[in-house]
């Protein structure tokens, strides 16, 4: 499960599952669902994020694929420029349970996955390989998240992380599949608002 974590992180933090082309929109380009290139093992960190306390344990402990796609509704799908229903990730060897959704704004195509990581925010963050510059705290409906980029992949794509319950971290990808198409703040901000949906979603239900 950790090489996986590591080729998947390593890749951008981004691992957008297994997904073919949605009802609602068709991408060009790289499968997001892909198996990432594996690249070394990032060096485990030791500062401690600086989090809020939860304002309560949001339910995703062992949620299963088809529960995590109806994490967004169809008003946030829309705003999130993405279309069809989602689609379960790929299972390429141990992976997470999530959900894959492809999007297209303008001529950039991007996919999203939200996925239920079994293990606490601290410690998972200790082992995401992200850049120092792009790793940002910051809260969402009171619970704590930190996004991150790959050092050097940037380009790739953005991710965002939840402490959403205890041993239990929320983990939202955006691959960029159209070069150029973003800049590293307008992929970051839609990676946001994909956490923000799904947050509101699991405060609601």
């Amino acid at each position: 499960m950790r090489g996986l974590v590591r080729a998947r992180l390593g890749y951008g933090l981004i691992a957008v599952a297994a997904v073919a082309a949605l009802t609602s929109c068709t991408v060009n380009g790289p499968d997001p669902d892909s198996e990432p290139p594996a690249t070394s093992a990032p060096t485990t960190k030791s500062s401690s994020l600086d989090l809020p306390q939860r304002p309560r344990d949001l339910a995703i402990a062992g949620k299963q694929d088809a529960e995590i796609c109806a994490w967004l509704k169809s008003e946030q799908k829309q705003s999130l420029q993405i279309g069809g229903s989602g689609r379960p990730v790929q299972r390429n060897g141990n992976n997470y349970n999530g959900c894959a959704f492809l999007g297209e704004a303008g001529n950039a195509q991007f996919g999203f996955a939200l996925r239920v990581v079994p293990e606490g925010i601290q410690s998972f963050m200790s082992e995401v390989n992200s850049s120092p510059e792009s790793e940002k705290a910051f809260e969402i409906n009171g619970f704590g998240a930190v996004q991150g980029q790959i050092a050097g992949g940037e380009s790739l794509g953005c991710d965002v992380f939840v402490d959403a319950a205890e041993g239990q971290t929320l983990w939202i990808n955006m691959m960029l599949q159209t070069p150029g198409g973003m800049d590293n703040d307008q992929m970051c901000e839609r990676a946001k608002q994909a956490a923000e949906a799904a947050v509101t979603t699991l405060q609601g239900s």
